[in-house]
């Protein structure tokens, strides 16, 4: 399984992430922060399977983007896979003729149905895209949020997506024997505990106390790390002297 975190800003490098995009195996996306505009014009088209974890805009800002910049060059429709939540606000809020255009009602150049289409994941109701097995577990945030289990050939990959203290994609991780690693969500530092609390973010003592309920030995990869606070969050990651965890990388591709 390949995982990359593409990039949140364009024409430059740069480790700051406000945005945020997975792409797994050159052909699947979690999330649609900045899939619009970070990907190279040859990748573009070849993810037709995008799942949107919540409706939170730095993981949908440039989804319609993408869905537009690849429709020259589509054969099948792009499918964005969500929470029944997640479609509705996709729905009446972005393609909805106003923001952006309801590709929904476009058909593609060459006639095989429309541009764009919908598939509601549940909770805790695998599915196959792309051949690999999703797990959706729902998490704690401020609007309904899907964490992430990701198999493929015997590797098994874990996304919090934006989330608070939690239990159950803890629980359901800690029975796949294959687990690898986990990306998880650790916006603040420590001392904005409280604003953490109100947004349902993690910090790095947050997090360790999540790890405790984790029972697989997996790399442990810190994301969502706000830019304005990203130093105080990496030195107070390196101070729980934890050597699992460690800060994921942007555009790096993480391989097993």
């Amino acid at each position: 399984m390949r995982v990359r975190l593409l990039p949140s800003s364009a024409g430059r490098q740069s480790q700051l992430q406000s945005l945020t995009s997975f792409v797994i195996n050159d052909c699947l996306a979690i999330d649609g922060g900045s899939i619009g505009f970070a990907l190279l014009p040859a990748e573009i088209g070849k993810i037709r399977h995008v799942i949107v974890t919540h409706a939170h805009s730095d993981h949908t800002a440039s989804l319609p983007i993408y869905v537009a910049e690849a429709f020259t060059v589509l054969e099948e429709p792009i499918t964005i896979h969500g929470s029944r939540d997640v479609i509705a606000a996709l729905r009446d809020f972005t393609f909805n003729d106003q923001v952006w255009p309801d590709f929904e009602r476009i058909p593609l150049s060459n006639g095989r149905g429309p541009t764009l289409k919908f598939e509601v994941l549940n909770p805790q109701e695998p599915v196959t895209i792309e051949g690999i097995r999703v797990h959706p577990v729902a998490v704690n945030h401020i609007v309904p949020t899907f964490g992430l289990i990701l198999e493929y050939q015997g590797v098994a990959v874990m996304f919090t997506s934006d989330t608070y203290t939690t239990d159950a994609i803890w629980q359901t991780a800690s029975r796949v024997e294959d687990l690898k690693a986990v990306f998880v969500d650790v916006s603040f530092p420590n001392e904005l505990g409280p604003l953490a609390a109100a947004s349902k973010h993690l910090t790095p003592e947050l997090l360790a106390g999540e790890l405790e309920k984790l029972r697989r030995d997996a790399a442990v990869y810190a994301v969502h790390i706000k830019p304005t606070n990203r130093d105080t969050v990496i030195k107070e990651l390196l101070e729980l002297n934890d050597p699992r965890v460690s800060v994921g990388e942007i555009d790096r591709v993480y391989e097993w």
